[in-house]
């Protein structure tokens, strides 16, 4: 049984925050974070997302610390932010935080609702450029398209959801697309390429 319960313990990195991925419109799901020629998603506590929105802006540099958290079972690791303060130089020696590689692409998925109002406001389009991209950029056999039933936002559609991760995105155009490859899977785009 023990070798089901994550191995906990306290990280501290300093990097350059990328961006956010925002859930709900508005609320602040993860913290995208370069660090040593990666980039991290790092999961904000409830208690500071506020203020992260109000202090912190996408490409400064920021001192982040918290729990990781790592899966005995599957290597998957997963770090959420108790503290997020600015810092003003670009330095970036820290007490490095030791995370394994991201999990296989082979469990990538890309969820498409193929419901009729989806369908109608562009389901259809986002798909086939969808194909096209992945073909495009070497992942058609890591990343699978999967056709879903009702995502429960039927107004705002074309729905997608990115896997792993559940990130949920609304309204999507075909134009967007790119952007969101790019977001999710860059860093097996950059090993394909090599």
């Amino acid at each position: 049984m023990s070798s089901v319960i994550p191995e906990v313990s306290d990280f501290s990195l300093v990097g350059q925050l990328l961006g956010f991925i925002i859930k709900d419109s508005y609320k602040i799901k993860y913290l995208r974070i370069a660090f040593a020629d990666r980039e991290y998603r790092v999961k904000p506590a409830k208690e500071i997302r506020e203020q992260i929105l109000e202090t912190i802006v996408p490409g400064s540099w920021v001192e982040v610390r918290g729990m990781k958290k790592q899966s005995r079972k599957t290597g998957k690791v997963k770090l959420k932010a108790n503290s997020v303060k600015p810092v003003k130089s670009n330095n970036t020696t820290s007490i490095p935080v030791s995370v394994s590689e991201s999990p296989p692409l082979s469990k990538a998925s890309i969820l498409v609702c193929q419901k009729s109002s989806c369908w109608k406001r562009g389901g259809r389009a986002i798909c086939q450029v969808l194909e096209e991209s992945l073909r495009d950029r070497g992942l058609a056999d890591k990343v699978q398209i999967k056709l879903t039933g009702c995502l429960k936002q039927c107004k705002q559609g074309p729905n997608l959801v990115m896997m792993p991760g559940k990130a949920r995105y609304c309204q999507v155009r075909p134009e967007r697309i790119p952007e969101l490859l790019q977001e999710h899977f860059a860093s097996s785009y950059s090993e394909v390429k090599a």
